[in-house]
């Protein structure tokens, strides 16, 4: 139901959406197959989450831009995604209001941070001193 609405949600604000999976490993799989521009994973995906999925995920694709769609903005886990390549982490809570920004923010080269986090937790990764995806 949620994966249903977030289809609406971005067909309405004129996206294609390629494929859904049920799990990270399932994401992987549809990404490799699919080759989208950007992906959206949820942090707490069953059979492999959301941050080791965009690592294999971005691994396989350099050219896909990922974003974490997620209830959890504990720092450890900003920092986790931005480490492992995500470009964009968007709070659950917002997302009907940022996700259309997100994935052009994402799309065009550039990172999105749901406001509700402070960007300084991402600091060494705009710094260029986190470790790089490729």
């Amino acid at each position: 139901m949620v994966r249903e609405g977030l289809r609406v949600l971005l067909e309405q604000g004129g996206f294609k959406v390629v494929g859904e999976a049920a799990d990270g490993r399932e994401a992987v799989e549809q990404a490799a197959r699919l080759d989208p521009d950007v992906v959206i994973l949820d942090l707490s995906m069953p059979a492999l989450n959301g941050i080791d999925a965009a690592r294999e995920i971005l691994r396989l694709h350099p050219n896909t831009q990922a974003i974490i769609l997620t209830m959890h903005r504990d720092v450890q886990y900003v920092q986790q995604a931005f480490q492992a390549g995500v470009r964009g982490y968007v709070l659950k809570t917002r997302a009907a209001s940022e996700l259309t920004s997100a994935i052009l923010d994402v799309g065009n080269g550039k990172i999105y941070l749901s406001p509700d986090i402070p960007k300084k937790v991402i600091q060494p990764y705009l710094a260029g001193k986190a470790p790089d995806h490729h």
